[in-house]
């Protein structure tokens, strides 16, 4: 999403944008299974976010609705409200898929950048069996360890000032028929899942109960290797408790999302809002400069990109 945000504050440039994923958007993924589709990266978008130029991009583009659900938000204490949210029209991938159409810019997908060159101030992009070459600016929206280890030959980092992330599992898994559950999501379910969601809401053609839970990052850290199986199979369990289900889940999957949210923020150790080459031409931001919400990513793009407008003039 900061890489989206960087493409349209900066749209009047000749563009290229390359992800290493089949689509853009990061962790604002949906994953489909057959007839069923999971939200397994960004659930929703708060309704009371603070960036005005992504709320107004959303109403523009029409790929977002409001929806009112139930939330508990401690499980284990039994509290529950009405909770408002905004969810893509056809799963939160829709709404990077729909800005980036928009934008109607270059898109290298399935393009992992793997190296970076400089050459008679032109930067040159390699994946791993393609080059890409002639670029003025190098605009690097990944999460930190990565961008750093991509970038380090042309920046100098200070070691004090590095953004933490936390690690997250995330477990999918459907249901034949209706367990009758009066919850569409909550936190604190267990010591070891801090959030559920049912799916249902999100996608009202769907035949089975799917839900999508995440587990701690405490968990997920000193679990970083655990059986696939073993933790699918400990997550459902848990579930399954926690509701009295008696039926099996029919389909079940999980993903480890290494860089899931930021810990500590770049912003909040250093008060920069990016980090960038002594030339001021290849420069690092992401939702790791001011916060973990999609929000908050597309905030560090436009930050960064009114910077670069300024050195422009």
């Amino acid at each position: 999403m900061t890489g989206l945000s960087l493409a349209y504050n900066l749209r009047e440039h000749n563009i290229s944008i390359f992800d290493k994923s089949w689509r853009p958007g990061g962790r604002v993924s949906t994953r489909k299974h057959g007839s069923t589709y999971f939200d397994h990266g960004a659930h929703y978008l708060s309704i009371n976010h603070h960036v005005k130029q992504l709320r107004d991009i959303l109403n523009k583009l029409n790929i977002v609705k409001e929806k009112e659900i139930i939330f508990s938000t401690d499980f284990l204490k039994n509290e529950i409200i009405k909770k408002k949210v905004l969810i893509g029209n056809n799963g939160m991938t829709s709404i990077p898929k729909k800005i980036f159409e928009d934008l109607n810019i270059k898109g290298h997908f399935n393009s992992k950048i793997i190296k970076i060159t400089k050459k008679d101030n032109k930067y040159s992009l390699f994946s791993n069996d393609e080059e890409f070459t002639n670029f003025d600016f190098v605009l690097i929206s990944i999460p930190f360890i990565q961008a750093k280890e991509l970038s380090q030959e042309f920046i100098e980092f200070n070691k004090e000032q590095e953004p933490k992330y936390d690690p997250i599992y995330t477990v999918m898994f459907s249901y034949n028929k209706s367990n009758n559950i009066n919850l569409d999501g909550g936190l604190n379910l267990h010591k070891d899942i801090s959030f559920f969601m049912k799916q249902n809401f999100k996608f009202p053609n769907l035949n089975e109960e799917c839900w999508v839970v995440n587990l701690t990052s405490e968990y997920t850290e000193n679990n970083l290797n655990i059986d696939k199986e073993q933790l699918e199979e400990k997550v459902i369990k848990i579930f399954e408790n926690s509701f009295e289900i008696s039926q099996r889940p029919i389909f079940r999957n999980s993903h480890r999302w290494l860089y899931a949210q930021t810990k500590i923020t770049y912003n909040s150790i250093s008060k920069k809002n990016w980090i960038g080459s002594k030339d001021s031409s290849i420069f690092l931001s992401g939702d790791w400069v001011t916060g973990k919400s999609l929000s908050d990513a597309w905030d560090s793009g436009q930050k960064l990109s009114n910077y670069i407008k300024l050195l422009a003039i």
